[in-house]
Formats: structure tokens, C-alpha cells, sequence
């Protein structure tokens, strides 16, 4: 085949073929094999029969479901013109019952059960009579029955008093109930749906000597639409089936009143259940239960009734949410006309209703699936005639660009730009090749100017000052000894507007939060703005101390209690009478102690050690934690009763984390006051150190950003500080994070240090893995300076939630060991 394609297209030999193939352009090349021609051509031509076919095959069937729809609203209206026309010959002359019976019979013979009652209300009773149309019979409804009847006769006729001979009017579908009464024959009820038409009777001397009620069986409409939805319409052009067809008629105020049913079954009650199956909207209206009208967010249903109300008919396409139920690939055809009436022969029709008719159909579907058929057989027979030469030219098309593409794939895969050294293969490969090549060393050129100026910029913006933050309000706080509760985050203005709330009130307070965030503060700012704020603030660590400490230090002893017992002692709820006593970290209390704490904050009375007799105080007791109480409870580790005891009034400090918006205004706060405490001058903060702090995870949070800043200032050598000068407490003297000489192999770690760890307590676990088990004081003697207590307990707590410590004992006797899992 190359040898043909050389000779053909006037080619020497082989190298001169590919010399001369390497000139040619990628368009050359596609133009002279028209294989993309070829698809391109048959493709537009079947998707342009496509559409084509598919919007006369649409207009095709919009017309005849606009067609059948209209006829539907024709031949009801027609029903009711002949009803009219009826109604008003019957009362041209005086009535009596005679003729109003013999007219029913002769109604039921000519045009089979269309009048299902009829009724003449005269002057007296004896000028008034009911008849039924009973089966085959007609029956006179006695007169006292007739009165009992639901939506009666009798009602209608005084409704129309505004009527003048010859003039009809036409009443709402309606639901008629008459009572028991000889029925053929024997007593029965009887329940009909009916649409009743009203004229007045003239009398000889041209007045109205009465009205007359003609009563159309509503299933003869019902009928009417049910005979266009089947194969017995006299539209029917060709077979189809009903499944995927439905007609509804509506009343001029959206009301769906009946739908098209088995033409087969012209006796069925009438219903709209089909159409109304998973819509929303009003269940029955007055006079007939079986209506419904769809909500206001069902659009097009209500765009149609508005058309229908304004006379016009036409077609909408979008698919509607009633109906019956649809095919995935039917398209949805809704017709919609109005229905009119004439209340008389030479007046205007009103439109008393409309007929909408729901067609889906598969004929668009199916036409659109034969096109397709026929494009792919066309289409794949030209690609198979072509497979051959498309795969062979192809390779040799579209190898240069090929080989162009994994050279930048791999430049890509490499991280790193670097000019492409490929062989000319044609002249667009060739001048994209260059191209490339011009791009990359212009980038080069840029990365490196950019580079440099990055560095320059990232130099000067970490050691340019930022002005000091200074808190815009207070809260009205004031005072050194709330120095922490700064701060302007949503989190801090809550905490404040918690605090005034609780401080205003003289309930007890559990205050939760992490290490570090205020919690003793926080107590002391409650104590400040309540009415003790006179009276002593004594505060007490419950962790700090062992079981028989803390019982002495918050009830105190007598003199001669025991041995060491030199002199009485006040215990702290004595002491804090008329003030507020604080209980630190609550959780650390052995279960004696929490049984004392429970008895003395039910009573508010203490008995010191030794002593036989009780003591009453009044004291504000806060309690402060940084353990979850409700897993102690759980666990058995605190009492229930003391939790919901304390918990009185809940106060919960926000971590810095949360409020990481503060730190700025922190930062200068505690600069400024490390600076005036010191004596060092108006220090700054560098960019580059606002930016460190900004970035650190703060697990100590505002003490262990206090304390870096102290740090800071105390080993600051100039006037801004910069990033280099911010030292973290997992941090070295040398701001490094503990790194091994590398000349020193490590040995492989335990399985414990796989788990995600924070700088402070994998250098803690190190010290402490030779150990069987250690308490939180060997904890804190592991880092440089020492870990502060709440740190150590925070980060001993986070190792035993996560499973890789195991926690014995309690208060001072805790100890802590390695899990099985982590050894």
C-alpha cells in the first residue's frame, strides 16, 4: 500500500518520501484522506434530518392533540346547547305534570339517560313537583321528600329569580342526595352528580308563573370525553392505546370535576383520581366532594386554567406532575380548550369550564430511534470501508505530536522545565516544538526574576512592624486581673455577655474549658460584677492537692484534731463567707471529698475536722474544669449528683482556636504588658512573627501564648521582634524541635509514635518509654524548663481518649502506662 500511495502521489524512494512527507502540513494530510470529511458530512446530515423529522413529527401531533382537544370542548358544548335548547322549548308553554313526566320518558327513549331529574316549582304547593328518571321509569318524588333532599331542586329555583323567559341558567356540578322513598318499588336513597339548568316558566299574561329544573346525569359529559380517549372516537385516525391518554374537564375556577374513564363502563361513579394522584392542592369543594384543585406551585396546570378562563386554547410541552402514569421516553402533548355556554339563543357564551387532554406519546421517540439506526448502518459502513487506511495513516499523522506530548508529559512529571530536543518531523510538530521551546525559556527567565523578588518581598514584609492592635471596647472589664478576657471574636463577646448574665445572679457555676483559657479568671470576673464582689474570692486546686489536703483546706480542723493540729483552721467556705470560693479542676476530686461537697452544698453547712459541731456559711461556690464531667459520670469517676448540683449555671470558655481572630489584639495586649513590666520600652511585633503566631496550634492556649510573648520580650535585643524570636514551648532554646545528629542512625520507633503526635508529647513519650508507668509529675519534668501542670494534664487526657495511654488511680496517685495496642 505505501508503494501505491508513492507512486500515486509522485514520491521517489524512501527516504525521499519521508523527507518530502515531513514538509507536509497536518491539514495536507487530513485533506487528502477526507476521512474526517466523510464523518463529518454523514454526522451534520443525520442530526440535521434529526431535527428536522423531530419538530414536524412534534407540530404533527400538537395539531391533532389541539384537534382532539377542541373536539371534546365542542361536543360538550354541544350537550349542553341541546340541554338548553330543551329546557327552554319545555317551558314555552304552562307546565304540569304530565308533561313534564311525558317529556323525561321521551328524553330517556331519543337520547338514552341524559336527564336524570327535572322539577317544576310553582306558585303553592300544589304547582310543585319533583320527577327521577328511576332505571327505565320515571318517578314522581313526593314533594315532602323532595324538601329533604340534599342540594335539592327546590334550592336552585330560588336562586334564579333573576332570570327572564327564555333565558338558561347552568349551576356548579353538584352531589344530590334524596332520602329513602318508593323507588321502584321499594324504599331506597338515591345519589346522583348533576349539572342542572334553570329557566322561568312564562304564564299566559307573559309573567313567570314558575322555574323549571332540568338536571343533566354529570356522567354524560364524563362519557362524552371518554368516548374521544378510545378506539371508538370519531377522530380516530389510527389504533393506539388509552393507557397514555387522559381528559379532564375543570370549572372556570381551576376545579378538577371528572375525567375520562372506560368508555365500557358508562355507569362508573365519577372520579379524578387518576389525575390527581401525587399532587397537592384543596380536597372537595361546596356541593361536591369528589372535586380537587391542584396548589398554587403546580405552574402549568395554572396557566392553563388561566387561558382556559380567558377564552383561549393552545398546547403546552413541559411535562406536567398530573396525569396518568408516564413512559420514560413518552413526550407529553397537553391540549387545553374552553368550554362555553349560552344562557341564551342570541347571547354571548360565557366560559363555564375547559377540557384539558394529556396525550404521551412514543411516536417522537421511536422516529428519532429508526433515524438514528439508519445514521449508524450509513455511518459504519463508510468507517469500515475507510478502517484500514484511517488506522495506518493515523500513526504516521499524529506520531510527531505524540512523541511532542510525552516530552511535555514527562517535563510535567519531572517538576521542572527544560527545552525539548525531538527530530522535525513535519512543519506544524516542528514550529510547535519551537514554539514551546521560546515559551519555556521566557518562563525560566520569569521564574527566576520572580523568585527573587519573592524572596526580596517575603524578607521585608516578615521584618516590617504591624502596628499595635488595641481592643476597641472592653466590655467594661477593667482591671490587671482580668488581663486575659481581651479579645473582640463573636466567641469572647458571648463569654462577657455570659459572664454579666451569670455575675448578676447568685447561683452556683461549673465553668468548662480547656487549659488555659481563662477559667480561674473568668471566675474571679463573675465574683468582681456580682454583689460579693466586697467580700473574699478564695480559690482552691483540687488537683493540686492529696485527699486528706483538700479536705482540710476546704473544711478545715479544730485544735488537737490530730497530732499536727497546733491551733483550729479555718477551712475555705468559712474563710470565703459572704464571698465566692472557686473549686479548680473539679474532675481531680477523689469520691470522699465529692461526698463532703455534696453534703455541704446541699445543707450550707460544714463540720471542721475534730469538731461535733456544724457551721453554716454563705459562700457562691464556682467549679471549674477542663475534663468532660459527663464521661466521669459515665464511667463512675464523678458523681451524678454532685455534676447537677454544680451545674446550676454553665459558663464555657472558648479555646483559641476558636477565636483565633484575638490573637493580634492579644498579642499586643500581653506585649505591652510584658514591655511595661520589664522595663524594656515600646516593643513591636515583625509581620513575619504575627504570621508565626497566627499559624501555631495554641493546646495551652492564652497562657501558652502569654508565656511565648514573655519569652519573647525577655530575650528580645531590639526593637521589633521578629519570627526568628518566637519560641513555642515544644521548642528548644535554639528554636529547634529536638532534631538527631545526623551522623546518629535511629533505631526504629515503638509503634506509639506512628500515631499523629504534637512536638511536646512525643519527645515526653521518649523519656518516659523505659518507665512501667509514671505520674503527671514525671509528665512535666520531661521538657525544657518544665511542662505547666495544666499542659501535662491536657495532652494526658488527649493520649488516654485516643487509647494509646491507659489512666489507674486517682488524684495524686494516678498513674499512666503504655496501651498493649501501642507498645
Amino acid at each position: 500500500m505505501l508503494s501505491l500511495f508513492r507512486r500515486a502521489t509522485g514520491l521517489g524512494t524512501n527516504e525521499a518520501y519521508f523527507e518530502q512527507l515531513a514538509e507536509w502540513s497536518i491539514r495536507k494530510k487530513l485533506l487528502v484522506f477526507l476521512i474526517p470529511a466523510v464523518i463529518a458530512i454523514l454526522t451534520a446530515t443525520g442530526l440535521i434530518l434529526n431535527v428536522f423529522s423531530n419538530y414536524y413529527i412534534d407540530l404533527a401531533i400538537s395539531r391533532s392533540s389541539i384537534t382532539l382537544t377542541l373536539a371534546q370542548a365542542h361536543a360538550l358544548e354541544d350537550l349542553l346547547d341541546s340541554a338548553r335548547e330543551d329546557i327552554v322549548s319545555l317551558a314555552h308553554k304552562p307546565l304540569t305534570p304530565d308533561r313534564l313526566r311525558d317529556f323525561m320518558e321521551a328524553s330517556a327513549v331519543a337520547r338514552g339517560h341524559l336527564y336524570a331529574e327535572a322539577a317544576y316549582i310553582g306558585d303553592g304547593m300544589e304547582n310543585q313537583y319533583v320527577f327521577l328518571r328511576n332505571d327505565d321509569s320515571v318517578e314522581e318524588v313526593p314533594l315532602e321528600v323532595a324538601r329533604q333532599a340534599r342540594n335539592g331542586p327546590l334550592l336552585v329555583a330560588r336562586k334564579a329569580v333573576s332570570l327572564v323567559p327564555g333565558q338558561v341558567s347552568l349551576s356548579e356540578l353538584a352531589e344530590v342526595y334524596y332520602p329513602p322513598t318508593g323507588f321502584g318499588g321499594g324504599p331506597r336513597p338515591r345519589e346522583l352528580t348533576l349539572l342542572r339548568l334553570t329557566t322561568p316558566v312564562a304564564d299566559a299574561a307573559g309573567g313567570i308563573a314558575g322555574y323549571l329544573v332540568l338536571s343533566l346525569d354529570a356522567r354524560k359529559p364524563r362519557n362524552v370525553l371518554s368516548l374521544y380517549n378510545s378506539p371508538r372516537s370519531p377522530l380516530l385516525g389510527f389504533n393506539r392505546t388509552t393507557e397514555n391518554r387522559q381528559s379532564i374537564f375543570v370549572d372556570d375556577r381551576g376545579w378538577m370535576l371528572l375525567q375520562s374513564e372506560n368508555v365500557e363502563d358508562p355507569q362508573r361513579p365519577l372520579s379524578v383520581e387518576a389525575v390527581k394522584n401525587g399532587l397537592s392542592g384543596d380536597h372537595g369543594k361546596p356541593g361536591y366532594d369528589n372535586a380537587f384543585r391542584p396548589g398554587p406551585r403546580h405552574e402549568t396546570f395554572w396557566r392553563m386554567v388561566t387561558a382556559i378562563q380567558q377564552g383561549q386554547s393552545g398546547m403546552e410541552r413541559g411535562e406536567p406532575d398530573f396525569g396518568p402514569p408516564k413512559i420514560a421516553t413518552s413526550e407529553d402533548f397537553i391540549g387545553y380548550a374552553p368550554v362555553r355556554f349560552k344562557t341564551a339563543r342570541d347571547s354571548e357564551p360565557e366560559v363555564v369550564g375547559g377540557v384539558i387532554y394529556i396525550d404521551r406519546s412514543l411516536l417522537p421517540r421511536a422516529a428519532e430511534f429508526g433515524q438514528i439506526n439508519i445514521l449508524f448502518m450509513t455511518t459504519l459502513g463508510a468507517i469500515l470501508s475507510l478502517a484500514l487506511l484511517i488506522v495506518f495513516m493515523g500513526r504516521v499523522i499524529t506520531r510527531p505530536l505524540h512523541r511532542l506530548t510525552l516530552a511535555v508529559r514527562e517535563m510535567r512529571q519531572e517538576g521542572r522545565l527544560r527545552e525539548l530536543d525531538l527530530p522535525d518531523s513535519d512543519l506544524e510538530s516542528s514550529t510547535l516544538k519551537r514554539a514551546i521551546n521560546s515559551l519555556i525559556a521566557a518562563l525560566l527567565s520569569k521564574e527566576m526574576e520572580i523568585k527573587a523578588r519573592d524572596e526580596r518581598l517575603r524578607s521585608v514584609r516578615a521584618k516590617e512592624k504591624v502596628p499595635a492592635i488595641v481592643p476597641k471596647s472592653r466590655q467594661g472589664l477593667e482591671g490587671e486581673c482580668l488581663e486575659d478576657l481581651v479579645g473582640e471574636s463573636p466567641a469572647m463577646a458571648r463569654l462577657i455577655e455570659r459572664i454579666r448574665k451569670t455575675a448578676a445572679t447568685d447561683a452556683d457555676v461549673l465553668i468548662v474549658g480547656e487549659t488555659g483559657t481563662g477559667k480561674e479568671l473568668t471566675a474571679e470576673a463573675i465574683h468582681r460584677l456580682s454583689r460579693r464582689a466586697a467580700m473574699p474570692f478564695i480559690s482552691i486546686n483540687c488537683g493540686a492537692l492529696d485527699e486528706n489536703l483538700l479536705m482540710d483546706a476546704l473544711f478545715g480542723h479544730v485544735k488537737g484534731a490530730f497530732s499536727e493540729a497546733k491551733s483550729d483552721r479555718k477551712g475555705a467556705f468559712v474563710a470565703a463567707d459572704g464571698g465566692t470560693l472557686l473549686l479548680d479542676e473539679i474532675g481531680n476530686a477523689s469520691s470522699r471529698v465529692q461526698q463532703a461537697l455534696l453534703r455541704a452544698l446541699s445543707v450550707r453547712r460544714i463540720s471542721p475536722l475534730g469538731s461535733d459541731e456544724e457551721t453554716g456559711f454563705d459562700v457562691r461556690v464556682i467549679a471549674a474544669t477542663n475534663v468532660n464531667l459527663k464521661e466521669l459520670v459515665a464511667s463512675g469517676e464523678f458523681r451524678e449528683d454532685l455534676y447537677y448540683r454544680l451545674q446550676v449555671l454553665a459558663v464555657s470558655t472558648p479555646a483559641l482556636r476558636e477565636r483565633r481572630e484575638d490573637i493580634g489584639i492579644l498579642a499586643g495586649y500581653f506585649l505591652r504588658l510584658a514591655s511595661r513590666r520589664m522595663g524594656k520600652g515600646e516593643l513591636f511585633l515583625s509581620r513575619g512573627a504575627l504570621d508565626k503566631l497566627m499559624a501555631h496550634g495554641w493546646p495551652g492556649n492564652v497562657r501558652e501564648l502569654k508565656n511565648c510573648l514573655i519569652r519573647a520580650v525577655a530575650l528580645a535585643e531590639r526593637e521589633v521582634i521578629l519570627a526568628e524570636d518566637i519560641r513555642f514551648e515544644e521548642e528548644g532554646l535554639d528554636g529547634q524541635a529536638g532534631q538527631m545528629p545526623p551522623a546518629l542512625e535511629p533505631a526504629p520507633e515503638p509503634a506509639v509514635f506512628e500515631a499523629p503526635l504534637s512536638q511536646r508529647q512525643r519527645k515526653a513519650l521518649r523519656a518516659l518509654l523505659d518507665r512501667e508507668s509514671f505520674s503527671r509529675q514525671d509528665y512535666q519534668e520531661t521538657g525544657v524548663g518544665g511542662v505547666p501542670q495544666r499542659t501535662a494534664q491536657h495532652d494526658l487526657q488527649d493520649l488516654v481518649n485516643r487509647g494509646i495511654l491507659q489512666k489507674s488511680g486517682r488524684g495524686p496517685s494516678t498513674r499512666y502506662r503504655l496501651s498493649r495496642d501501642s507498645e
